[in-house]
């Protein structure tokens, strides 16, 4: 130390690198992502494998053989994928090609096995939303699922009249239904068909019975269905 001299000025390099200051880069293609997570808690890898090991056989009577839409959770980012998939998919996972509506081509990951299922959880693979239809006939859809969402402030009491509301109505139709509450807040009501029909078909058949019909519960509930 010297009380003689004056300390030089210096300009010392920021410690926050440049890139960071702007928008944060999650670590995941932009085309990739469909819809991002915010608040998703996510198992590790070790718990999911464990998960999976312990219930496969049944899960894959639901979701066996069918397209998947993917939840992922890569790079501490967790979000609905969409567009390309990663290169590194194991050849235990399935995938089935196929020509998009609107224009292209496609690429859709389905499991018949446990190690399918792992294979999934290597790629980060979180949730599994399974389509309607089956990867051997993915045009036709062999089951409805109708969503029924409670608006806010609504009960759950109010979301259970209703979905068994729907259960009479498809049952007069001649449709066995089992309900699916592993969702975030409301219930799907799910109906296999007698005979896979085209998606849109399905969709309008779906449709008819999420409006009006649902009021016709003993209180005339309103319900925010999709």
């Amino acid at each position: 130390m010297r009380d003689d001299l004056t300390a030089p000025r210096i300009n010392a390099p920021s410690i926050v690198p440049t890139d960071s200051r702007k928008k944060p880069h999650i670590g995941v293609p932009r085309e990739n992502v469909l819809q991002l997570l915010q608040d998703a808690v996510v198992p590790t890898k070790e718990e999911l494998a464990a998960y999976w090991a312990k219930v496969h056989k049944r899960a894959l009577e639901h979701f066996g053989h069918r397209p998947l839409t993917l939840v992922r959770h890569v790079h501490g980012t967790t979000f609905y994928h969409k567009g390309p998939l990663p290169k590194d998919i194991p050849s235990a996972v399935r995938q089935l090609h196929m020509q998009k509506r609107e224009g292209g081509e496609g690429t859709r990951l389905w499991v018949d096995s446990l190690n399918s299922l792992l294979g999934l959880v290597a790629i980060g693979a979180v949730e599994l939303h399974p389509w309607n239809a089956t990867a051997e006939n993915f045009e036709r859809a062999d089951r409805l699922v109708i969503d029924l969402d409670p608006c806010v402030g609504m009960p759950w009491e109010a979301v259970v009249e209703a979905a068994l509301r729907m259960r009479e109505l498809l049952q007069d139709e001649g449709l066995s239904t089992l309900p699916k509450v592993t969702g975030g807040k409301g219930i799907h009501v799910m109906a296999p068909l007698r005979a896979p029909v085209l998606h849109d078909e399905a969709h309008r058949y779906a449709f008819r019975w999420s409006g009006p019909s649902l009021n016709a519960t003993r209180n005339t509930i309103p319900l925010c269905a999709g």
